[in-house]
């Protein structure tokens, strides 16, 4: 192959990668994780992760096959963001029906979880939590 033969294929080759870069698929979700809950007292935390935040989803938890042993029908979520040596950040409180709760996009990095409240123990067949 001629050299005009090679630099016409390199420009061409170029101009595919580049085409194919500016329409690369959307990243997903930054993380997620899945578990349940068996005979949870009021105030247990859930597993710590990490959200860097890389992207713009929001943080949620999903419960489904709920047992609440009082008899009560809401779940109150809180969910915090550890932070060493000082108290923990914050970011309210959702109350869960058996459903999801959104506590929206963070702007804050760190290692989050979620506490629950509520009277008497709970159990839930699936936990599904976002961000």
């Amino acid at each position: 192959m001629n050299n005009f033969l090679r630099r016409r294929a390199g420009i061409i080759g170029a101009a595919l990668l580049a085409a194919t870069a500016m329409t690369a698929i959307p990243a997903q979700a930054e993380g997620s994780w899945s578990s349940y809950i068996t005979s949870w007292n009021s105030g247990n935390e859930s597993r710590r992760w990490t959200d860097n935040h890389t992207d713009g989803d929001a943080t949620t938890v999903s419960f489904s096959g709920c047992n609440i042993h009082s008899g009560s029908n809401a779940i109150q979520l809180e969910l915090d963001r550890d932070i060493s040596y000082w108290p923990d950040a914050t970011y309210g409180t959702r109350n869960n029906y058996c459903d999801t709760s959104s506590w929206g996009t963070m702007t804050d990095k760190g290692n989050f979880y979620f506490i629950d409240y509520h009277d008497g123990p709970i159990d839930v067949s699936s936990v599904y939590t976002a961000y």
